[in-house]
């Protein structure tokens, strides 16, 4: 594989694997990924060379509305872990979910993503220098989602939760 950035540098390259094959190609404003059968690759524009990410053994590669990819972040859920990439960290954030616990959607902006599994809303934002989780009540899926640069809203049944990049935090105001 053969990446070559805007910004003017050198060109960066990555072998294959014996038997490895490539299975998605995205790339938007500053970041890109190849999705192989065993791997996600990373780069940004900047960067002299891929980063990494091995699926483990019973993992299989993500699906289209699995991996998000904007101009300065890329979230891949997983089975049984959410992985994001963003170039002010320059290497992949690994956030473990428990057993049994599925990711049901997956949002993201330009400087915020949101995983929501049946359990809580995971949060990750390049700001907040890796994953803020928030504890879901059983049943509680959000009816509306909405998303700004830096934000994201969860319209639930009886409450309502957002996540501000910049405060790191999750708040919630009742309905």
């Amino acid at each position: 594989m053969l990446a070559v950035t805007a910004a003017g540098f050198a060109a960066v390259s990555a072998k294959l694997e014996l038997g490895e094959s490539v299975v998605a190609l995205r790339s938007q404003g500053n970041v890109a990924v190849v999705v192989t059968t065993r791997r996600l690759l990373a780069i940004q524009a900047r960067a002299a060379n891929f980063v990494e990410a091995r699926f483990r053994v019973s993992e299989t590669p993500p699906g289209e509305h699995d991996l998000q990819v904007r101009d300065r972040l890329i979230v891949a859920a997983l089975p049984a872990r959410i992985l994001a990439f963003s170039p002010q960290i320059a290497s992949w954030q690994e956030f473990g979910l428990g057993p049994g616990e599925k990711p049901i959607e997956v949002l993201a902006e330009e400087n915020v993503a949101v995983v929501v599994t049946p359990r809580r809303a995971v949060a990750f934002s390049p700001l907040s220098n890796g994953f803020i989780p928030y504890p879901l009540t059983p049943g509680e899926n959000p009816e509306r989602s909405t998303l700004g640069d830096d934000s994201v809203t969860l319209i639930l049944p009886h409450r309502v939760l957002i996540f501000r990049a910049g405060d790191r935090q999750w708040s919630s105001l009742n309905r």
